[in-house]
């Protein structure tokens, strides 16, 4: 995957659309989750937001979508933020 996206990088307030899959954020640099700040652990688990490519816990992260710009015509995993934007780029407003 190409683009960028940083560890430093904050979830914006709101995502926005991307022609191209980002990096993804590497698991060691990331002890919580990007938007609720919750700890990883055993029982709350890393998933990575296949849009902005930044690391959310699955309550910030359980909806799924296909990506059309990136040529993923299948559900996969989005945090919230990237859910909304990429429905509103598609427009599609069935949230």
């Amino acid at each position: 995957m190409s683009g960028a996206a940083s560890a430093s990088t904050a979830t914006p307030a709101m995502s926005r659309p991307r022609q191209q899959a980002p990096t993804w954020q590497a698991d060691r640099e990331c002890k919580n989750c990007t938007k609720c700040k919750a700890g990883f652990s055993l029982f709350v688990r890393k998933h990575h937001c296949r849009h902005c490519g930044l690391i959310f816990c699955e309550e910030c992260s359980a909806k799924t979508c296909a990506i059309p710009q990136f040529e993923i015509n299948t559900p996969v995993r989005v945090c919230d933020d990237c859910f909304t934007t990429i429905k509103r780029t598609n427009f599609d407003f069935n949230i």
